[in-house]
């Protein structure tokens, strides 16, 4: 049995205790946030993972709930921050970092095995979030968003294995705004290797129509994703 409490108020300022069942509440600053929390059964401690949405504004993409919950039933503490739609991306990597910091100091969480993981332009922050941080030791990029802060010079700075996925047809659509996923995905994951970094990259047949939505639900590439969680956490 997965315990899950979905956050609607935080508050803390990095520490706190979620009870199962309850709400529970961390802030930074005058700010709050939201997300989903969730453990699995038992007393722990666990490794962590954090969950980066995708979407930009109202839109929230990636099924931060359902992979939140998925990723407590393979053993892992999940959480799945919802950042302030209203901040620009160098807020968004603020609210990532004080997500972290939050899931690092919960008692029942292994504060040296914690990964991190994202989904367009939740995986653009991953990377950039990896990029300043010596702290993790699994990185998860899905179908990285196509944004000019996406510096693939600093590629080297990152510490951990990386696994990049994505769909072949991931290659221009409304919900990229035309631009090409697969491409930028693609040069992420070179950039990867040129350093000289533990980086695996898979691109999946093509997906429906949009092989962007492939990442709509945890599916078919989770098996991917708790094999290599599993191996580094």
């Amino acid at each position: 049995m997965i315990k899950c409490s979905f956050i609607i108020t935080l508050i803390v300022m990095l520490s706190g205790c979620v009870a199962s069942g309850q709400k529970a509440i961390y802030s930074e600053g005058d700010f709050t946030l939201s997300g989903s929390l969730c453990k699995p059964q038992g007393r722990g401690p666990f490794p962590a993972v954090v969950f980066n949405h995708g979407g930009v504004g109202p839109i929230i993409g990636g099924a931060p709930e359902e992979t939140c919950a998925a990723l407590a039933k393979a053993g892992f503490v999940g959480f799945s921050p919802i950042r302030r739609l209203d901040r620009p991306l160098f807020g968004h990597l603020d609210d990532v970092n004080d997500a972290v910091d939050y899931v690092k100091n919960l008692p029942y969480v292994q504060s040296t095995r914690i990964g991190v993981m994202g989904f367009s332009r939740g995986g653009l922050l991953t990377y950039q979030v990896a990029v300043q941080r010596r702290d993790f030791r699994a990185v998860v990029i899905m179908a990285s968003a196509v944004h000019p802060s996406l510096n693939l010079s600093q590629a080297g700075a990152i510490s951990a294995p990386v696994l990049v996925l994505v769909s072949e047809n991931d290659t221009g659509s409304r919900r990229t705004r035309g631009r090409n996923t697969l491409k930028t995905t693609q040069q992420l994951f070179r950039a990867l290797k040129e350093a000289d970094k533990d980086a695996t990259l898979i691109v999946y047949p093509a997906y429906g129509d949009d092989g962007h939505t492939l990442f709509f639900s945890v599916g078919s590439y989770w098996t991917d994703v708790i094999a290599f969680l599993h191996t580094h956490l």
